[in-house]
């Protein structure tokens, strides 16, 4: 290791400790010191002062380098014990042994390099009791409870490692499924504004044909086929723009899609299902949306009703679709549920929503009720703004 990498180690071993550990290191450094003041035992008492300071002190880097902060609080109770010329009736720094010896088992990687350093410990205990240090002749039983809290600590310190490897893995592997699903509902959305591009400019081309044809017999007519192809392609440009932005598959499947006129059908087969559905239309339907965002809206409130089915049982539900200039609005909201649902189910229902909402610039609100039901609403804009 060069100077500069050995430098930067150290600094990086002396960084500000955490605060739980500059906790545990204080409260045993106050321990110590009340021992060192108020407990007879071997030294002068600046001597017994600089002993707590130095068995209690190290535990702030006990994470960073367990196996030293153990060797030293061991070493520095074998030098005193071998030194002592009267007993020690406090425990000190028992404790401070105690902490670091779990401090090995949870924080040392590979249990073949965490465990021989039991023997550390054990080693010094054994060593203590047959010194003055120890306040009375050792008995098996005193080693046999001694040898018992450090391997306790050890074993400790082992569990928390293994259970917080544990619940590292669980977050990454939550936090992988999660990005799954974004992924596989953006490209079920890609997909879906694929056929809506595709069946833009197949109109595009019947109506070019059309106004080819009554150009120079009727141009009136010839004009209203042009001002339409000029509209479709412009909403065919925005959903090719938004298509940009998400990833699809290679292969897409041409289908017609459904809209918000296709509700009806769609609250019938909910209602087949045993779900009593209520479908209202508010504000002006009489302008047609652009095809992407018609279709968001029908699968938003597909995909509302689905997890209706499947979390609410029957309760009563009711859909609101509200048309205003520049904005179209879906609600789905059901009451508390009646009765069991069809299980949690593995969907990613609210994921779908919020990747739908996402691409066309509008807002998404999904929760829980206050009269125990579960409400979504979202608002989606009209226009090239969106």
């Amino acid at each position: 290791m060069s100077r500069m990498t050995l430098a930067e180690d150290i600094a990086r071993r002396l960084r500000v400790p955490r605060p739980v550990d500059m906790l545990i290191a204080g409260g045993l450094l106050l321990w110590a010191l009340a021992e060192a003041l108020f407990v007879n035992g071997p030294g002068t008492l600046p001597t017994r002062v600089a002993f707590a300071f130095a068995v209690t002190v190290p535990l702030l880097w006990r994470r960073r380098a367990p196996l030293p902060v153990l060797a030293l609080v061991c070493g520095l109770l074998a030098l005193r014990a071998a030194t002592a010329d009267v007993a020690e009736f406090g425990t000190a720094p028992f404790p401070s042994m105690l902490v670091a010896t779990f401090s090995v088992g949870a924080h040392m990687g590979a249990v073949w390099l965490a465990a021989p350093a039991v023997l550390l410990p054990f080693a010094t205990m054994l060593l203590a009791t047959r010194t003055d240090f120890w306040s009375t002749d050792p008995q098996p039983g005193d080693v046999a409870i001694l040898s018992f809290f450090i391997v306790a600590a050890w074993a400790a310190g082992r569990l928390v490692r293994h259970r917080s490897a544990q619940a590292d893995a669980a977050r990454a592997e939550s936090g992988l499924l999660a990005r799954e699903a974004v992924a596989a509902e953006r490209a079920r959305v890609a997909r879906e504004l694929h056929d809506v591009v595709a069946h833009s400019v197949s109109i595009i081309a019947v109506q070019a044909g059309a106004a080819e044809s009554l150009v120079g017999r009727d141009p009136d007519r010839a004009r209203e086929h042009i001002a339409s192809v000029r509209r479709t392609a412009a909403e065919a440009l925005i959903e090719m723009r938004r298509l940009l932005g998400v990833l699809r598959e290679d292969e897409a499947v041409y289908a017609p899609q459904p809209t918000l006129g296709d509700l009806e059908r769609l609250v019938g087969e909910v209602r087949a299902a045993g779900v009593p559905v209520e479908l209202a239309r508010e504000g002006d339907d009489a302008e047609p949306l652009p095809a992407g965002i018609d279709l968001a809206a029908y699968r938003i409130v597909q995909e509302a009703l689905t997890n209706v089915r499947r979390h609410a049982g029957a309760a009563p539900t009711r859909v609101v679709v509200r048309r205003a200039p520049g904005v179209v609005d879906v609600e789905v909201v059901n009451a508390t549920p009646s009765g069991p649902g069809e299980g949690p189910g593995g969907g990613h229902g609210l994921v779908g929503m919020r990747e739908r909402v996402r691409l066309y610039g509008g807002s998404l609100d999904a929760g829980p009720r206050e009269d125990g039901g579960f409400g979504v609403r979202a608002r989606l804009p009209v226009g090239e703004a969106a």
